[in-house]
């Protein structure tokens, strides 16, 4: 069995939803996909076992990611990549959840053709920025899902 390390799967963004290269976010260090389902019970006092019935009433989906803050100048971390200070809470990003290639060390922003795909749109719902004494500055950007999550690359919907 293979194994996909953490460097090859990225999230990456589009800051017009109708954009069809979306980029990578610019040092980022984890990133995370969710989708989870609310459940409720269905049970009723005709049901004919003892079993209590449950059913799917929602389904939503985030993605979170972290990166280091960068400087404005620094081309390695920048080029062709969103930086968290470019980010604007509120807005509303095409983003896909993707394998990457690249060798270990690289930067890793280019697209897999096949493999893991995700893709949506979602709002920038918190921007959260740490500076900690003598640690590096972390971004963290929460996106929530408006709409489905797609396994089929489908910009503008």
């Amino acid at each position: 069995m293979a194994t996909i390390k953490g460097e090859n799967l990225r999230i990456l963004l589009s800051e017009d939803i109708h954009t069809e290269n979306p980029r990578c976010i610019a040092a980022s260090t984890s990133c995370v996909c969710h989708a989870a389902a609310q459940i409720e019970e269905d049970t009723t006092k005709d049901t004919d076992d003892d079993w209590i019935h449950n059913q799917v009433v929602a389904i939503n989906w985030d993605v979170q990611t972290e990166s280091l803050v960068v400087d404005d100048d620094d081309e390695y971390y920048r080029e062709g990549a969103v930086a968290a200070d470019q980010l604007q809470v509120g807005r509303t990003y095409y983003i896909a959840f993707e394998k990457t290639i690249g060798a270990a060390g690289e930067k890793n922003r280019d697209i897999n053709p096949v493999g893991h795909h995700y893709y949506g749109n979602a709002i920038l719902s918190d921007l959260q920025f740490t500076a900690a004494n003598g640690d590096q500055s972390v971004a963290r950007a929460q996106f929530t899902g408006v709409g489905p999550i797609n396994d089929e690359y489908n910009p503008g919907t």
